[in-house]
């Protein structure tokens, strides 16, 4: 394993984007996004993602320069049109001009089709507390988990992300699948042969396992059953069939089809504080209730009472100034990633300005 800067290796994945044709702007957006969640400690959607990303830009199969048209459709509704462009381009645009619009009108709901995968949703929510706004947004995906009371794949994961200003340095931020765990953890496990806790998966019998490449092979489970089954049908709605785009089964799978688009959804609802109250008003109410609750017993085994996304965001601290550890197989795939582009590999690329072995 190896430790990189951060800034290093948002560069150096920037670089990939551009090669592949992708222009210059928005390849440092899809590199923030997939860099984002490494800081945070999700490496499932973090620079392990370029080879995905960018063999789909080199096949095709994503638009490397999508015309993305924003169609307001009322005073506060927005409707996207990617043009299959990078998920995270897409998104980005679409969350900005949504807060331009909450601004003017106090509320705005974009939705967004014609996408593909747009990393994590976290990144767009820190986006819309930057400029004061509550932020709910959420995605489809290709099946992959079980409705409640199945065994089959026949939806996905389907993440819901709910971003507020932070209550003075404690940010509150939640950002998580429908499924019990992100289908990418298992595909990361299921490269190097791990094993999973119980509960997470079946595998093509329909049976529990453990064993992740079992899994890979089999669905993810619902969170709470048939509570996050409710949600994983409710995301579907909202990004899929509102949206006119693909949805559930017609969805393009990530990994095995680079000639459907997979045409993912995304919707997102921005809210402007200051249209309810003051900003300094409103976090000192939200610094009420983060305190009231922080101050709660901890239960046997916990020493303190986190807010969402608040360990992500010392995790995000520690790591800005350590840097990012990638695992070998990671660093092998985005090194031949980068054969494909004529870029350099990122050791080779990196050995100049230093990087930490583990």
């Amino acid at each position: 394993m190896h430790r990189f800067p951060v800034s290093m290796l948002r560069d150096h994945a920037t670089r990939l984007f551009a090669a592949a044709g992708v222009a210059p702007a928005d390849a440092t957006i899809i590199a923030e996004v997939l860099v984002h969640a490494d800081l945070r400690g999700h490496g499932s959607h973090g620079v392990t993602r370029i080879p995905i990303y960018l063999e789909r830009i080199v096949k095709g199969a994503v638009k490397a320069k999508p015309a993305i048209r924003i169609e307001p459709k009322a005073p506060a509704l927005l409707w996207i049109d990617g043009d299959n462009g990078p998920g995270p381009v897409v998104s980005l645009k679409a969350v900005d001009a949504a807060i331009d619009r909450a601004k003017e009108q106090g509320v705005c709901a974009a939705v967004v089709a014609h996408s593909n995968h747009n990393g994590a949703g976290s990144f767009y929510a820190e986006r819309a507390a930057a400029a004061g706004c509550l932020l709910l947004g959420m995605t489809n995906a290709p099946p992959s988990m079980a409705v409640h009371g199945g065994r089959q794949a026949v939806i996905g994961t389907n993440p819901i992300t709910f971003g507020s200003l932070p209550a003075g340095d404690v940010p509150v931020l939640a950002d998580m699948a429908t499924s019990v765990v992100a289908r990418g953890k298992i595909v990361e496990g299921a490269k190097r042969g791990e094993t999973i806790p119980e509960g997470w998966a079946l595998d093509a019998e329909g049976k529990p396992t453990t064993d992740a490449r079992a899994a890979e092979q089999g669905v993810v489970l619902p969170l709470s059953g048939a509570k996050g089954s409710a949600l994983a049908v409710m995301v579907e709605i909202l990004v899929g069939v509102l949206s006119g785009g693909r949805f559930a089964g017609s969805l393009g799978n990530l990994y095995a089809d680079f000639e459907t688009p997979q045409d993912i959804g995304h919707f997102f609802l921005l809210l402007d504080v200051a249209r309810l109250m003051p900003p300094a008003d409103y976090q000192t109410r939200l610094s009420a209730l983060v305190a009231e609750l922080k101050a709660s017993a901890c239960a046997d085994g916990f020493s303190e009472i986190l807010m969402p996304g608040e360990i992500e965001a010392r995790r995000a601290a520690d790591l800005s100034a350590s840097g990012i550890e990638l695992p070998d197989n990671v660093i092998r795939d985005i090194d031949e990633a980068a054969k494909s582009v004529g870029i350099p590999g990122l050791l080779a690329e990196t050995s100049a300005t230093g990087f930490t072995t583990i």
